[in-house]
């Protein structure tokens, strides 16, 4: 609870509360599992906040390292829609207190209409950037927190916003983005049913379509902010293709990229766990905490 008055007195936080994550561990966890996770939570602390967008109160977590100056940050951004995907314990553990224990401040966002929030999400709407943009004014009034050294990564759906994300910003350093769509118009005319989620997310709009397909607008994302891209080719949710042709689109237009095609991996790139997590750690320790230059991305070697 260290933390907790600070938190508190950040201009955009309606509420904070400490979170004991010990005491939400599911209790069929086997034991050596149960040990790991708890010797990640000594060092680490989890907060719930409530925080203002706009008019909506929306609701968002931080794990925060018990020790550290400057800290750089992750904003991490969850898959999925409304309730589904949603932060949840072995959500935050997994996702958000693995980093921190490596000496992050890691915050992220249920997005609006989520765990008792306000407004609706819509996969990409007005409210959902919005709610993403304001975690950094949260990691500004953190005292460990450096918010000049702002790291993103998204999986899925979050993948997208990342992309949408970097297109209205100029603040983020470095991004991780692991089976993200980016194409909403060739979705759409392969899975009849896709279209119809598409619809009751933001109706029929071609333009909204095109708003959240990164593939039509890759020109908009900087050359200064290295990408790491992972997808698996095995992946029923989202085909391997919709980040092999964007990676293609950004290696022409010379954009920091790297690019894992995991053989044989499904949507969260189960059979790579591991190998994922130290990608990420790895890419983001480069260019957040090491400050490593960006790559030399003219053609050059004999």
């Amino acid at each position: 609870m260290k933390y907790l008055s600070e938190l508190q007195k950040i201009k955009c936080v309606v509420s904070a509360e400490y979170i004991d994550m010990s005491a939400c561990l599911d209790t069929s966890l086997e034991p050596t599992q149960r040990k790991r996770i708890l010797a990640l939570l000594k060092n680490v602390d989890v907060y719930r906040l409530v925080y203002k967008v706009g008019t909506l109160n929306v609701v968002g977590y931080v794990a925060l390292p018990h020790t550290g100056e400057k800290l750089s940050c992750l904003i991490h951004l969850r898959g999925g829609v409304g309730d589904f995907g949603m932060l949840t314990t072995q959500a935050i553990v997994g996702q958000m207190v693995k980093y921190a224990h490596e000496g992050y401040v890691v915050i992220g966002t249920q997005y609006p209409g989520v765990e008792g929030g306000d407004g609706t999400d819509m996969m990409g709407g007005t409210d959902d950037i919005a709610s993403i943009k304001k975690l950094r004014d949260i990691l500004k009034g953190i005292s460990i927190a450096d918010a000049t050294h702002i790291g993103v990564k998204g999986h899925s759906r979050g993948g997208l916003m990342t992309y949408m994300l970097m297109r209205e910003v100029t603040w983020v350093k470095t991004a991780v983005i692991a089976s993200a769509p980016t194409d909403q118009i060739s979705r759409a005319k392969k899975r009849a049913e896709f279209r119809a989620h598409q619809i009751r997310m933001w109706g029929k709009s071609r333009k909204e379509s095109i708003r959240r397909s990164p593939i039509q607008w890759v020109d908009a994302l900087s050359k200064k902010v290295p990408l790491l891209i992972m997808h698996g080719s095995a992946d029923i949710r989202v085909d391997a293709s919709q980040s092999i042709n964007i990676v293609y689109a950004l290696n022409e237009r010379r954009i920091p990229v790297r690019f894992i095609l995991f053989e044989g991996a499904d949507h969260n790139l189960s059979e790579f766990r591991d190998e994922h997590f130290v990608q990420t750690l790895n890419w983001c320790n480069r260019f957040l905490k090491q400050n490593v230059p960006l790559p030399n991305m003219k053609l050059h070697g004999e």
